[in-house]
């Protein structure tokens, strides 16, 4: 009888412990602050809130204050708004509610301010450092940063193919179809484009390069919230060397769950 006993109170230790760990493995703290613009010290509004590269799923409300969960881990808090200088601020490891206090951003005027907004990126995204040395190197590509996509909603395919140069280009859909933006009843068309040139009318499957971990998706099935940036060539000779191989466009989706790049057409 005593050895039973003894026995249920060691399995009791042995489950409440369990509990323990779990509980802290799966704690959580409040981290709140308050964002303003820099120039008026008024609250700002729908400033994104991200821990590392991922959104805390908030923004700030009209009173410029944010409430979110995070892990007691120390971490990154990002702090943007299009627009605006991003605010990176460092949060120790604590398990108990921390208040960042007030954050003020200042809206981009200079090409000081565009080239902070860069630093940032480049923080808290290394692989964007390839990004901006293909924009200030190559002229004729179009390049989305993580601020214009912020302001861009719809297709990723949609936006790409308004881009001079993109109109009939052709995707594969998530059905295996051939997408060439056209339609049966009136043939190719282009609100921006209406008299398209010679090589805008040959159909050409674009290459598609990104640094998305996990399965590859179609392009008319990406998320714009899971895209950091992108980058379109039109043609192979204003492509980068690295991206080459499409008869005609190229695009590079960076992503927020990157890893190594890969080429799909």
């Amino acid at each position: 009888m005593r050895r039973s006993v003894a026995g249920a109170m060691f399995a009791l230790v042995l489950v409440l412990a369990a509990v323990h760990v779990a509980a802290g493995q799966s704690a959580t703290r409040s981290i709140t602050g308050t964002v303003m613009d820099s120039a008026n010290h008024k609250p700002l509004s729908q400033a994104g809130v991200y821990f590392g590269r991922m959104p805390a799923g908030q923004s700030t409300g009209n009173d410029g204050k944010f409430s979110v969960s995070a892990p007691p881990d120390a971490l990154l808090l990002f702090v943007r708004r299009s627009g605006y200088v991003p605010v990176i601020v460092e949060v120790p490891a604590d398990t108990v509610a921390t208040d960042v206090g007030t954050k003020s951003l200042r809206q981009v005027k200079t090409d000081e301010d565009r080239a902070a907004v860069q630093n940032a990126d480049v923080r808290m995204y290394p692989e964007l450092a390839e990004f901006y040395d293909h924009k200030k190197g190559f002229r004729q590509g179009v390049f989305l940063a993580p601020d214009d996509l912020s302001r861009l909603g719809g297709s990723l395919f949609t936006l790409i193919r308004q881009k001079p140069g993109f109109h009939f280009i052709c995707i594969v859909t998530r059905r295996g179809d051939l997408d060439c933006g056209q339609e049966a009843s009136r043939g190719r068309t282009s609100i921006l484009n209406p008299n398209p040139t010679s090589r805008e009318q040959e159909p050409c499957v674009m290459h598609v390069w990104t640094n998305a971990l996990g399965p590859q998706h179609t392009l008319d099935e990406i998320l714009m919230d899971d895209v950091l940036a992108v980058e379109a060539f039109p043609t192979p000779g204003v492509t980068p060397s690295e991206f080459a191989g499409s008869p005609c466009a190229t695009i590079m989706l960076w992503m927020r769950h990157s890893g190594p790049v890969t080429a799909r057409p």
